[in-house]
């Protein structure tokens, strides 16, 4: 199993692509053959003629690309799985929990399901965690994004005519997201104040010169997978008591609570967005899973009576998707390269490893990972 499709994503949205031409390269390497889907690199900034010279043939589609390849990768979750071979490797986002539809018929295609989303975040397959390395360009990009529309700088500055004090930039959720959002507001000389359930990360928070919000929410922690543990609604209610006191003044609010596998808690409700300065901006991070925020709208900038704007906050990658796809790219490749059997020159799907056990979701006609069958 060694032949690889690149496939060229059907969302008009995406930008990303799932491999670059260098990763390709040292892939052929190792006894790789790659085909990529003409264009399937364009939106990121890679050409067909890229490809060619990093030694993949380039196909007119997926359904072509399908015929002889042995592994298929992509980034987004295929709209149809029809022309995929029985035994084919396929590795993309699934959203498993939300897909039982997809993940069965991978199953009674006989196809090798990998979910990215599911590869375990040890400290092993940490070169593999689509998820951090997309959500920590996300979080910068939430930052940037709110310093163009925010009607003030984030630094302070002197100046002859007066001091301008620096904005204030409230993080929710420190996780990779929410560490790099704040580094980069601080970068940009805001002052940031930060807050998670998880009272682990008060450490990391302080390390990046921001001041950690306490809110005693009873017994909290994380889960074995690093996310935060879901909140009572007891507990809920009582961090956004807390909460709104910093949001009132603040300039600017990034909410990260993305939930894998479950709806986002809402954090901030109407009656605070009212009572936040006017110019105020909220970044929604968690809006394609029912949002952070209430009243945030996915793809789409929603301005409040009281004159704050509260940003669509999911996908930004896709708005650096030079660099999120160099990322993308190389956990994809980490992965290739470490179930790569060097004796056979092939890769093997070897369920004794635990981040190919914990991420192969279907296998032989049908569904084996326990949770979603």
């Amino acid at each position: 199993m060694k032949k690889v499709l690149v496939c060229k994503e059907a969302d008009a949205l995406e930008t990303r692509v799932a491999m670059v031409p260098a990763d390709i390269k040292k892939l052929i390497g190792l006894g790789f053959s790659f085909k990529v889907v003409s264009g399937a690199g364009i939106k990121s900034g890679f050409s067909d003629e890229a490809y060619k010279e990093a030694g993949a043939e380039i196909v007119a589609s997926n359904e072509v690309g399908y015929v002889d390849s042995e592994i298929v990768v992509r980034i987004l979750k295929p709209e149809s799985i029809e022309g995929i071979k029985k035994d084919t490797l396929h590795l993309s986002y699934l959203d498993p929990f939300n897909e039982k539809e997809l993940l069965n018929n991978f199953a009674s295609s006989g196809i090798q399901a990998v979910s990215l989303e599911m590869i375990p975040r040890t400290t092993l397959a940490q070169k593999m965690d689509v998820q951090s390395s997309q959500a920590s360009l996300a979080g910068y990009v939430a930052v940037i994004n709110a310093a163009a529309k925010l009607p003030k700088i984030f630094p302070m500055m002197m100046t002859p005519a007066g001091t301008i004090s620096p904005a204030k930039v409230f993080i929710i959720g420190v996780g990779v997201a929410g560490l790099q959002a704040i580094a980069t507001a601080k970068r940009l000389g805001a002052r940031v104040d930060a807050f998670d359930t998880r009272p682990v990360v008060e450490e990391q928070v302080k390390s990046l010169g921001a001041n950690f919000v306490k809110i005693d929410l009873g017994e909290m922690g994380q889960t074995e997978q690093g996310y935060a543990k879901e909140l009572t609604p007891e507990q809920i209610a009582k961090q956004q008591e807390a909460q709104a006191k910093v949001c009132e003044k603040a300039n600017v609010v990034i909410t990260t609570a993305k939930v894998f596998g479950r709806k986002a808690p809402v954090l901030i409700k109407k009656d605070v967005l009212d009572r936040m300065q006017p110019g105020s901006i909220v970044v929604d991070m968690a809006v394609s899973t029912g949002g952070n925020v209430e009243g945030s709208k996915l793809f789409e900038n929603v301005v409040t009576e009281n004159g704050v704007t509260i940003m669509s906050g999911d996908m930004l990658e896709r708005q650096v998707a030079f660099d999120a796809s160099l990322m993308l790219s190389g956990n994809i490749s980490a992965f290739l390269t470490h179930f790569h059997d060097k004796e056979k020159n092939e890769l093997a799907v070897n369920l004794d490893d635990e981040i190919m056990k914990g991420c192969l979701l279907t296998q032989n006609g049908k569904i084996i990972h326990e949770r979603f069958i």
